[in-house]
């Protein structure tokens, strides 16, 4: 089993796991009492077989991707994706980061750092990551550092996974962002993006609102709202509490939404997980870090897909969850 380290500060607690450096569960404590607003499947603990990549096996409400995603061919994309969709998925998805055990490196009783080594082939040396309670404040503080090689651009993806209610509609998310595309694999080709969440366009008519989730009519979407301007909200209506997610924009331009109410099947899925990704992004959805890396729709409008990392000085990357009473 893989080694585990229990954060207490004034305002929550949290455990996170070697495995994935994965966030494995976290309470905050609240006026009205404890809010979890974070996803953790039903499997985690009882899964062993090592062909199941450890954020998989262990996939709990936060861990980080370099390269993130993984790409698929996908035939009947939107004509400015098609030409780009052609690399064979990378293995694992997601990148070391989100499979291998992590070393823990330091702890303390409100705080643990992680870190972890990249192969002599990778332009990444090193990983490092601190997740942190905030004293004082029904927050958790998050930062990786990145230690390069040599020089390279790659993909890079933070994944905070939250719960869905069980009623749908019932989380409503409130985002600032530029434009809005649906996912090369779901869009319509002839509505493609979007301006706002209320009205996020489905292949053959219709359009969804992501402002309330879980949706009532799909289990699975992904779309990405580039050029963020500001945090991301939460808030569960139902309860009172919410969470505000918030990041460094200047290097993660985009946040990934992947919507998921019991909709994969197969090992360890199978129809068992509800959440919401909710993704800062340097990246091109989850595909190829080469298409994120290279010229794409995004990036050719200013929004940057990718990081670039160099031996002379570490990538330092931070972001919080901080939980609210409304």
């Amino acid at each position: 089993m893989a080694q585990s380290h229990l954060l207490r500060w004034s305002h929550g607690e949290a455990k996170v796991l070697a495995t994935a450096a994965m966030l494995d569960s976290c309470s905050f404590m609240l006026p009205q009492g404890p809010f979890t607003p974070f996803a953790r499947a039903p499997w985690m603990g009882t899964i062993t077989d090592p062909s199941i990549i450890g954020h998989l096996r262990e996939l709990g409400g936060d861990f980080v991707g370099i390269p993130f995603g993984a790409g698929r061919v996908i035939a009947d994309a939107p004509p400015a994706w098609a030409s780009l969709m052609t690399h064979e998925p990378l293995h694992p998805i997601h990148g070391p980061a989100g499979d291998d055990d992590w070393t823990i490196v330091s702890t303390t009783p409100h705080s643990v750092t992680l870190s972890l080594d990249y192969a002599p082939d990778s332009p990444v040396l090193r990983l490092e990551r601190t997740i942190a309670g905030r004293d004082g404040a029904s927050a958790i503080d998050f930062s990786l550092r990145i230690f390069a090689r040599r020089p390279a651009t790659l993909s890079l993806g933070l994944h905070p996974n939250f719960r869905l209610p069980e009623t749908s509609g019932r989380l409503k998310l409130e985002a600032d962002f530029a434009f809005g595309v649906v996912h090369p694999g779901l869009a319509d080709p002839a509505r493609p993006e979007f301006s706002a969440l209320t009205q996020v366009p489905e292949r053959g008519g219709g359009s969804l609102d992501l402002s309330h989730v879980p949706l009532a009519t799909r289990t699975d979407f992904l779309v990405q709202l580039c050029g963020m301007r500001g945090p991301l909200t939460g808030t569960y209506l139902d309860e009172g509490a919410g969470f505000e997610l918030d990041w460094d924009r200047s290097l993660v331009p985009s946040l990934h939404i992947w919507h998921t109410n019991g909709g994969i099947g197969g090992e360890p899925w199978n129809h068992r997980f509800r959440g919401i990704g909710l993704e800062p992004l340097a990246s091109a959805f989850d595909l190829h870090t080469a298409v994120s890396s290279g010229p794409n729709p995004i990036n050719q409008r200013g929004v940057a897909t990718a990081i670039s990392i160099d031996p002379a000085r570490p990538v330092e990357i931070w972001h919080s969850v901080r939980a609210f009473a409304s």
